[in-house]
């Protein structure tokens, strides 16, 4: 294997991966555009329509969990000690493996996911149409409420995989129950910290003040929040991946 980091191997390593997933791959798109077509025409019942942001809605509801699904099954290779050593002396490095797994998981993901949404839920329409009467709406898939959501994936997506590559069994439900212990303490912290700070202006107080300035806290200080725990559940744990493909490799 050549020295450096090469494109060319990156794309080989996603097309062996799309090839030997494709049963995977097939099957979990199979069942979203079902959940997705079931889920629009039973919200066209009630109010005879489809919004953008009820589609968008939906589209959050099953892009997540078919996704962080996938992450699972990507690293499935890691955690089969059957297999894993052949895996491992492929001619690929640890940083074209992490950039394969996450283009796969994320960017294709995401493009090809958006695509069979649109068409699913404009199909669906058509159907509540001709089923309900309802109203044509022309669906958009761009949108902010769209652009939130795969963000929040694309946060969420290397923390999982990191518990792919961290736990050799129950992967999933392992990574669940430490995310939420995670997030769990980081709220504590938070109303431990708020309550510290602002023990003089009597914060558990009847009189309103309390939450007048909780809610003036989150508008001063909730972009710095964002940025601090995007930073901690997207970049870095990319680089603790690298190191647990580094571990896994030793």
């Amino acid at each position: 294997m050549g020295q450096g980091f090469s494109l060319h191997r990156v794309v080989q390593f996603i097309k062996r991966d799309l090839v030997l997933l494709r049963g995977t791959f097939t099957t979990g798109f199979f069942v979203a555009v079902i959940l997705i077509f079931l889920f629009c025409l039973f919200n066209m019942i009630w109010d005879k329509q489809l919004s953008t942001d009820e589609f968008h809605g939906i589209f959050g509801l099953i892009y997540i969990p078919v996704g962080l699904l996938f992450t699972f099954a990507m690293f499935r290779e890691y955690s089969n000690p059957k297999t894993n050593h052949f895996y491992l002396a492929l001619p690929v490095s640890i940083p074209e493996r992490l950039v394969a797994k996450w283009v796969m998981g994320v960017g294709l993901y995401t493009v090809v996911f958006s695509v069979l949404a649109l068409i699913t839920a404009s199909l669906a329409m058509i159907f509540g149409i001709v089923l309900f009467g309802a109203q044509f709406h022309m669906l958009s898939i761009f949108s902010l409420s769209y652009i939130k959501v795969v963000a929040t994936y694309m946060f969420l997506q290397p923390v999982f995989m990191v518990g792919a590559l961290t736990f050799s069994k129950n992967r999933m439900g392992k990574t669940l129950l430490i995310l939420a212990l995670t997030v769990l303490c980081f709220v504590l912290f938070n109303v431990a910290l708020y309550a510290m700070f602002n023990r003089g202006l009597g914060v558990f107080s009847e009189d309103g003040l309390g939450s007048t300035a909780f809610s003036k806290a989150g508008e001063d200080f909730s972009w710095f929040g964002k940025w601090f725990y995007g930073f901690i559940f997207g970049p870095l744990m990319l680089v603790v991946a690298y190191f647990k493909m580094v571990e896994k490799e030793v």
